[in-house]
Order: structure tokens, then sequence, then C-alpha cells
């Protein structure tokens, strides 16, 4: 079903907390989820086939963390599949058939943010659907954050996340950066240049973010931040100190992300400590704020 969310599991407390991120989501929406378990395929030499071992292991734990959810989220519907190969792999190929993906931050992100969501990135290049990325950590933020650029996938998640706030009761955060900082590492910008009427441009782009999401909210509080000091994802980690939501968006199998080649990774890469949305493909009717 597209309004079904497939959750990526592994044991971890991050797949445990985007399980539950995925849960309550499901149970908002009424929406089904499925929780996927991935094996490594071990090949013989003298076999065909590839051989799989830790079935029977995958499954006991699959059945264990849905009696898990289903103790704490009662009525919910949850689907369960163990599947050879790798996850990101695994993950895109049932993105087709999916609403959402949502996978755990790898590992928590470091001081400078390195760690963080090597799988989710290799999915976002692989789904045709959108894909949240849940961090262990359960951040009591508020607040939805939109990066926006111009393009349509940019409006696409300013869609998304004016809805999200809408529906949560909550500010929504227009992010727009124009400085060109090149992060050495992530959490770490070189000096920023801007170039000539950039600002202007930025300042132009926020307004007509801002009017289009109160055309379609007029009662939801907005705010506008224009980063002249920094590139796209510091200016998103920034903005995200405190909140609840990222949405940024993506051409998902075209390229990385809208906003330069390669930026993507630095966005997930980023500190960014609330989950982060990166829409995608055709939006689910259970992403609010689409219609």
């Amino acid at each position: 079903m597209p309004s079904t969310i497939v959750v990526g599991i592994d044991g971890s407390p991050a797949s445990r907390a985007a399980a539950d991120w995925a849960a309550r989501r499901a149970q908002r929406y009424g929406s089904e989820m499925r929780l996927v378990l991935t094996v490594p395929d071990i090949w013989d030499p003298h076999e065909a086939c590839p051989t799989t071992d830790g079935i029977e292991p995958a499954v006991r734990a699959l059945d264990a963390e849905k009696d898990r959810l289903a103790s704490i989220f009662p009525g919910a519907i949850i689907h369960t599949a163990v599947r050879r190969g790798e996850p990101a792999m695994v993950l895109g190929e049932l993105s087709h058939d999916a609403g959402m993906v949502v996978v755990g931050s790898d590992k928590p992100a470091d001081a400078h943010g390195e760690g963080f969501g090597a799988v989710g990135l290799q999915l976002v290049t692989r789904s045709d659907c959108t894909v949240a990325i849940i961090p262990n950590d359960d951040p009591r933020g508020a607040g939805v954050v939109a990066g926006i650029d111009g393009s349509p996938e940019a409006e696409r998640a300013l869609r998304v996340a004016a809805g999200e706030a809408e529906m949560s009761g909550q500010a929504l955060t227009v992010v727009h950066a124009v400085g060109d900082a090149v992060s050495g590492r992530p959490g770490q910008s070189r000096s920023p240049s801007v170039q000539p009427g950039a600002a202007e441009a930025g300042t132009r782009l926020l307004d007509a973010a801002v009017a289009t999401a109160r055309a379609r909210h007029p009662r939801l509080e907005i705010h506008r931040i224009l980063d002249t000091r920094h590139g796209p994802a510091e200016a998103l980690a920034n903005a995200a100190a405190g909140a609840g939501l990222v949405v940024v968006g993506s051409r998902g199998r075209e390229s990385i992300m809208h906003v330069r080649p390669g930026a993507m990774g630095s966005v997930i890469q980023a500190r960014i400590p609330c989950p982060l949305l990166v829409t995608s493909g055709p939006v689910g009717k259970f992403l609010v704020g689409t219609k």
C-alpha cells in the first residue's frame, strides 16, 4: 500500500527510536507498518545460490520488536519481513510501494557530526519515496524547519513542512542559506563568500515561501532565517537546535539533493539533533499539507 511506513530494524537503540517514531506516525494517519530486518548473503563456492545464516534469530528479533510496539501502540497494524542483502538496497527496493521509509541514524553524531546516517544517505539516493532519519536520542524539541532554495523539490518540502507544523500546532521556520561555506568536516565551515545580490535574492525567495505557506495555512506561525554565514547543511543544523523536525527536498534517484551535488551528504552528517525528513517521489497521503 502506498501509505505503508517501512521501518529498517537492526536491534540498535536508533532503530528502536525509529520504530517508535514511525508507530506514532502510523497511528496518527491510520497507516500500516512493515518492520524489515536484513541479513547478509553468505556465498558458498560450491552452491549455485547464496545461503543465509541468522534467519531464525532475525525472525525472533522482529517478533519481539513487533510485540514491544504493539504493547505501546495498541491497535497498530504491524507486518514483519526478513530480507537478504544490504539494508539500503533492500529498503530502497521496498520504497517503490511505500509512502515512507524510516531508519535510525547509524549511530549518534559526535561533536563534529561524523558517523551520522551512512545508511540513511545511501537510502536517500535509492528511495522512490520520502525517507525519515531518526536520531537515537528523543529530543523534546518543538517547531518544524524547512530548507528552501527555490527548486520544485524544495517547494514540495515546504508544503510538507507547513502541513506538519499545522497538524502539530507548532511554528514553521523557513531557512535559506546564501553563504557558500564548504565544510572541511561536518560542523566546521570555512569563511563563507556571498555572491553579489545573493542576500536580496534570498530575501525575495523567503518572502515567496512564506506567502505560499501562509496561503495554505493562514493561522500558521512562520519564522524565516536568511543565513549569510553558512552553507545549507550548517544553516539547517543551526536552525534545528531545539526543533522537532527538519524537512528538506531531494530528487531521490536523480541526484543527491536539490541544493547542490553532494549537499545531502553534508546535511545528513550535520549535527541535526531531531528527525530529518527527506521528501522524494510522490508524497504519501499521510504526509499532511499536500492537498
